[in-house]
């Protein structure tokens, strides 16, 4: 008789898979050009400055206390939210999937 301990390792693993498969879609998915951005920064760092200092504009009412949803027309807007410190820059699209809503 096999015990049940056994197969721990194996049903955690599926877990963590099942878990992160979603994350790690958001975060590979390439951005819409001219769609909203997740955009992330450290923090303490004023993220609405950040978004039009990049000449865009939040998207949104409600923002989490290290992201906000930006959006811009002009060209270059991920650059700018980079060099106006942004550190990361997601879709906003997808991560509007993953919270089972449409953009």
């Amino acid at each position: 008789m096999t015990q049940p301990l056994q197969y721990l390792p194996a049903i955690l693993a599926t877990v963590f898979c099942l878990a992160v498969t979603p994350v790690l879609a958001v975060v590979s998915a390439p951005l819409t050009e001219g769609g909203p951005v997740v955009v992330v920064a450290g923090p303490g760092a004023d993220l609405e400055a950040i978004v039009k200092a990049s000449d865009g504009w939040l998207v949104g009412v409600s923002r989490a206390p290290m992201a906000v949803m930006g959006m811009s027309d002009s060209a270059n807007f991920e650059d700018r939210l980079k060099e106006n410190g942004a550190w990361a820059i997601l879709d906003g699209r997808a991560l509007s999937w993953l919270c089972g809503e449409q953009a």
